[in-house]
């Protein structure tokens, strides 16, 4: 082959990937992408070079990545034996050489005319993620559509994106339209806002490269992939507004370096907070209840979602802080009859096997599973903390007055006297120096002073 050649088949493939190499060149680092299989042919691949898919390495802010990118524009970027191999080369380069794997789909489905052999590739392509699950993090980004069982590879990364135009669905979208009266359109029936509602599958969404890109940066950078010059701050910074009124957003901010953190799901069951961040410069996985939500029990959404984000917190060697703000589980019979001890297993199965340090806080209420399961040593929580306005106890307050105080509520007389020996109750069998003075607590501290005794924690768990 002369240069004339070379050139003459560079500017095929060129042509036929310019989009999709362009939407890598907008979410990584400036002139760092390198292509590699550019000229993989296909037997069903009708002559076009490429395959349908990108596949390279580049830079994220200086850090390498592997990325690879179906391309609509050959076949609509449908799955064949030739691309699918590309792609597992793709990602066995990544779990080699230990670094991310960018995934952006793309794909229409598999290509039918192969026969057994796409069944094969989107095996292979399924038996490959799993591996890299175990791995090195995996970032998914639903561009386009992500039919059949590309949905499937989606939903096996640690964290998705998705286009707020883009559909994700196992079975053809157009199969579930035609079961419907009124056929929504198809972003609306399978796309952004109908995952965010369900807060399963996706974590986020973007709108252009330029936002992907931030997200991207920031993700990778809260959870240690990207080293990165950090604002400074100090370690030791008391946040004194929140010994006066806990809440847990400025428990976050206070907890987190510079006060900053990214969400996972932030719309999805409020009533837990589950949140990449760093403190004293460490990344962290942060776990927080907020009782001002679902009259300050967990949900089975919540219980769902924190179990979900554990076990991707312990694939990334994080260690996981959780701050505790919960009355418990509180199911209906409904909940119940469709698997709630199902999904508290998970919970309890995800922290058990966790891996990595673990630090839990009560800053509220820990009451009943929500302790046992977010913070106790029983557990495997290594350090624990307890704000002075914390209540620990397997009950709440207003059913401990019931099993505890049976004659003193019998002789009280209204709303007064009930509150008072519920006040009795916290004071006597809910205090946190009581947890303290049996050794389940390791410090009882100011709400004000979370930040420097997590940071100083995180030190000595970690040995450093």
């Amino acid at each position: 082959m002369d240069k004339k050649q070379l050139v003459s088949a560079q500017a095929a493939v060129d042509k036929v990937s310019e989009k999709a190499r362009n939407f890598i060149g907008g979410i990584v680092d400036e002139g760092s992408f390198v292509e590699t299989d550019a000229f993989v042919v296909g037997a069903e691949s009708q002559g076009v070079t490429g395959e349908g898919v990108v596949t390279g390495y580049a830079t994220i802010e200086g850090t390498p990545v592997n990325v690879f990118a179906q391309n609509a524009d050959v076949m609509l970027g449908s799955i064949g034996a030739a691309s699918a191999k590309k792609i597992v080369k793709c990602m066995q380069r990544a779990c080699k050489t230990g670094t991310p794997l960018i995934s952006v789909l793309d794909c229409s489905g598999a290509r039918l005319s192969e026969g057994t052999a796409v069944m094969e590739s989107y095996a292979q392509l399924l038996a490959m993620a799993a591996e890299v699950a175990e791995t090195v993090p995996h970032i998914c980004v639903v561009k386009g559509v992500a039919v059949g069982m590309t949905a499937t590879f989606a939903a096996m990364a640690d964290h998705v994106f998705m286009s707020k135009d883009a559909v994700l669905s196992v079975n053809s979208p157009m199969y579930h339209a035609s079961k419907l009266s009124a056929v929504p359109k198809l972003n609306k029936m399978a796309g952004f806002d109908a995952y965010k509602s369900a807060g399963i599958t996706v974590n986020d969404g973007f709108a252009s490269e330029k936002e992907l890109k931030g997200k991207l940066v920031e993700l990778l950078a809260t959870i240690g992939v990207i080293d990165r010059e950090e604002a400074e701050d100090d370690p030791n910074r008391v946040f004194s507004a929140l010994t006066k009124k806990y809440d847990v957003k400025s428990a976050l901010s206070a907890l987190c370096d510079g006060g900053k953190y990214v969400e996972v799901n932030p719309d999805f069951a409020k009533d837990v907070v589950c949140a990449y961040a760093k403190v004293n410069g460490i990344s962290v996985a942060v776990v927080a209840g907020d009782s001002s939500e679902n009259n300050g029990y967990m949900s089975e959404n919540a219980i769902k979602k924190a179990a979900s984000f554990i076990k991707k917190a312990n694939a990334f060697g994080l260690p996981l802080i959780s701050l505790v703000d919960s009355k418990g589980f509180d199911p209906t019979l409904e909940e119940e009859l469709c698997g709630f001890a199902d999904k508290t297993a998970c919970l309890f199965k995800a922290i058990a096997s966790y891996e990595h340090p673990m630090i839990g806080v009560a800053c509220g209420n820990a009451v009943g599973a929500a302790y046992s399961a977010l913070m106790s040593k029983g557990i495997g929580f290594d350090y624990t903390l307890a704000t002075t306005a914390a209540a620990i106890a397997p009950v709440t307050a207003d059913t401990g007055v019931h099993v505890f105080y049976t004659e003193e509520l019998k002789k009280s007389n209204g709303a007064k006297a009930r509150k008072a020996l519920e006040k009795q109750f916290e004071s006597d069998m809910a205090s946190p120096l009581a947890a303290a003075g049996e050794g389940y607590i390791d410090n009882v501290i100011e709400a004000g002073d979370l930040r420097p005794y997590v940071s100083s924690a995180l030190l000595m768990l970690l040995g450093i």
